[in-house]
């Protein structure tokens, strides 16, 4: 059971954790964030995550109000407080308190949330998952915000359609999903995954890294008519690692079943994993 979270440095019982009404996160969503998983008490490729956070932060023109050691510091003495080695961490940094209710304050607060590890379904990696299209491209897509009004606004429609996530596309090309990077196998074996335009997911880059090894890799505009042609797709992100996607809308992606370069990347990126927490813990 998680009983801390940390609120501006300090180690605080999770219900005493608290932001006043005048945060900008509440009054404008002005704020960003950032997810991980720990395993076995070690935060998986924390310092890619904590560089894609100091990103967002400068994109947002927020101040970290600690040093990338005392983050490092104050996350692991919360997964260490509340004895859970397998969880997700989450790091928000909102725009403070703001006295005229629009202009970020001097300085953000900072919360760290730990939660349970999510878990998915064997059948979703075995059987391949269904994304709903929808058009729409991020602000400030490079950058992690809180903002996720699409998302949650979709989230009926999206689970009425039976679908894993709503990926969004805009003037004819295919971005991401709400919360995953998205991939596609073409007959040859390429991968394609958009180059410009979406957040720099960690877990994109992982699987970037290993199918270069194994596979021709092109980071460049997708459009939606090659998406629809594309043998195999996939999505990727902290929580899923790789998931196989096997339908768009009313689009079948190849014969409908999770493909083979899919599924060797997925062994392939579990490897690199394994390789990191034998590393971390020796």
């Amino acid at each position: 059971m998680i009983k801390y979270y940390s609120v501006n440095g300090k180690l605080t019982p999770r219900e005493d954790a608290v932001l006043q009404v005048t945060d900008l996160a509440i009054l404008r969503g002005y704020g960003m964030f950032d997810f991980f998983l720990a395993r076995q008490g070690h935060p998986l490729f924390l310092d890619d995550y904590l560089d894609r956070f100091m990103r967002s932060a400068q994109l947002l023109r927020l101040n970290i109000p600690f040093s990338r050691q005392a983050l490092k510091e104050q996350i692991l003495e919360m997964i260490k407080a509340n004895g859970t080695p397998d969880a997700g961490l989450k790091l928000v940094l909102t725009g403070g308190y703001s006295e005229d209710g629009y202009s970020p304050a001097a300085t953000p607060n900072l919360v760290i949330i730990q939660s349970e590890l999510p878990n998915y379904p064997v059948s979703k990696y075995e059987d391949g998952v269904k994304l709903m299209g929808c058009e729409y491209h991020r602000t400030i897509p490079t950058a992690k915000t809180i903002n996720y009004i699409m998302g949650v606004y979709m989230l009926p429609d999206m689970l009425a359609a039976g679908a894993e996530d709503v990926l969004f596309h805009f003037g004819g090309l295919v971005y991401e999903t709400t919360r995953a990077n998205f991939f596609i196998v073409k007959e040859d074996d390429t991968i394609v995954t958009a180059g410009a335009g979406v957040l720099a997911g960690v877990t994109r880059k992982k699987t970037l890294e290993v199918a270069r090894r194994h596979y021709r890799v092109e980071e460049r505009e997708l459009s939606v008519e090659e998406m629809k042609s594309a043998r195999e797709a996939f999505i990727t992100s902290s929580t899923k690692n790789i998931m196989p996607v096997v339908q768009v809308d009313e689009d079948r992606i190849g014969n409908g079943k999770p493909g083979r370069v899919t599924q060797h990347l997925m062994d392939v990126l579990g490897a690199e994993i394994s390789r990191y927490l034998e590393a971390a813990t020796h």
